[in-house]
């Protein structure tokens, strides 16, 4: 009896585990353009993360009771950084967004500003004859403006999706795993869709 006492309270114990899945920073360095050359000019760049936190738990019944915290706003931040610094001629990283008057007295081109907004993931227990496997399926969405001197030059926004794939642990705890590898793809895919449409911008490239 003391021994399915104690497996029952190991199990409980295990139960509600919370795997943090770590992002690394993932750029999209293969970034679409119509232009050999980059963006012309000095803008300043403020990049915003706030929506970019989520705990994910299982779909079904497998692992249900763990859940994994996301966390991306540290990995979002140097990836968009990274991306953007590739395709324009100079930038500038604020901690605010500038105004119009802000803009012009700076001499700057513009005001660059990419937003987080939603971040959406899943992660599946698929069990198998000795040993389980996790799948997860991560949706990003994200917002780009530039502001110039005389007004919006750019609004867009883009989604991004990945699917990443792990050994599910004895433990789940590998469903930590799919959920990093399917955000960073995300992550890249998002990044390449805000960095073409930048980078391909006619409005901002005839700026005087």
């Amino acid at each position: 009896m003391k021994k399915y006492i104690y497996l029952g309270v190991l199990m409980t114990s295990l139960g509600g585990c919370a795997y943090e899945a770590p992002v690394a920073v993932s750029p999209n360095l293969d970034v679409y353009s119509s232009y050999s050359e980059k963006l012309p000019g000095s803008y300043a760049l403020y990049v915003s993360a706030d929506n970019f936190d989520a705990t994910v738990r299982p779909t079904g019944l497998g692992c249900s009771y763990h859940n994994y915290p996301v966390h991306l706003a540290n990995a979002f931040k140097p990836s968009v950084i990274k991306t953007i610094q590739q395709l324009v001629e100079n930038i500038e990283i604020v901690d605010h967004t500038l105004t119009e008057d802000e803009i012009k007295k700076s001499g700057k081109r513009g005001m660059i500003v990419v937003k987080g907004d939603t971040l959406n993931a899943r992660i599946l227990f698929v069990p198998g004859f000795w040993s389980q496997a996790a799948t997860s399926d991560v949706e990003l969405s994200a917002s780009l403006t530039v502001d110039t001197p005389s007004g919006r030059a750019l609004g867009t926004e883009a989604e991004g999706s990945g699917n990443g794939q792990a050994d599910g642990g004895q433990f789940c705890e590998g469903g930590a795993t799919a959920i990093s590898r399917a955000t960073e793809k995300a992550m890249k895919h998002l990044l390449g869709q805000l960095g073409e449409r930048l980078s391909n911008a006619q409005k901002l490239r005839a700026i005087p």
